[in-house]
């Protein structure tokens, strides 16, 4: 399968700032990224109802929607960068818990990415982190604000927070997690949105404008909303449609 990439991410601008804040950018190797003018609904839904359901602590839903997966047109490499692209918004325990469930699913995708070799991370430490994921994360960061100067202003924003926080979405979130290739910037948008749905925080209103920079549009939007309803909490649900109705003005 070709192998795709993205970019993505968000500010949380309520005062209070968490690494899931300013993610969301999925990168290819920063070659061509080429604006497509059309999208596949039913795979960014499928993508956007996994990420919620992770995010929601539903775990059972979650594992009927990766076992739905490949009937929404998602490969196994798909399912598994969206499951990786929760970690700066949901955490480690329900980002292990999904895990687990796309492996109840998927079993061999692991050994057989691996070929028979000891599993790797498929950007190891030593190699990316010096310089691949700063660089990456830049560009990440300056695709999904809008530019150099929007980017400047949101490290300046960030760094009065906490300069660590800053840096670290810059290097960890942006480059390493979201500069990864498998997924296309418009598809971690989802998912990322899914999150944010989930959790009904003021960030989905940057990942809602950062969809629009990566080709989606309203119409799309309230798909996402309308198809996780019946997965979120009812009062994160009408959190985040606020959120969005305000993000519209």
């Amino acid at each position: 399968m070709h192998k795709r990439t993205t970019m993505t991410r968000g500010w949380r601008g309520s005062g209070t700032l968490a690494i899931g804040l300013v993610c969301a950018v999925g990168l290819l190797p920063l070659a061509a990224q080429a604006q497509s003018t059309a999208y596949n609904q039913t795979a960014l839904v499928a993508l956007c109802k996994i990420s919620a359901a992770g995010a929601s602590g539903r775990f059972d839903t979650a594992e009927q929607l990766f076992s739905q997966g490949k009937d929404a047109g998602l490969s196994q490499l798909q399912m598994y960068e969206a499951v990786l692209n929760l970690l700066p918004y949901i955490g480690y325990p329900r980002t292990l818990s999904t895990l687990g469930r796309f492996q109840r699913v998927y079993p061999d995708y692991i050994s057989q990415r691996s070929q028979g070799q000891s599993p790797q991370p498929t950007e190891p430490w030593p190699e990316y982190a010096p310089s691949i994921w700063g660089e990456r994360g830049m560009r990440v960061q300056e695709r999904l604000t809008g530019g150099s100067e929007e980017t400047q202003q949101l490290i300046k924003r960030l760094s009065q927070i906490s300069p660590e926080l800053a840096e670290w979405v810059r290097y960890d979130d942006f480059g390493r997690v979201f500069g990864r290739a498998g997924l296309l910037l418009i598809e971690r948008e989802a998912i990322v949105l899914g999150a944010l749905i989930a959790q009904g925080a003021l960030q989905i209103a940057f990942h809602y404008k950062a969809l629009l920079r990566v080709g989606g549009d309203d119409s799309l939007v309230d798909a996402l909303l309308e198809a996780v309803a019946d997965i979120v909490d009812k009062n994160a649900l009408a959190s985040a449609r606020q959120h969005i109705a305000e993000a519209r003005q």
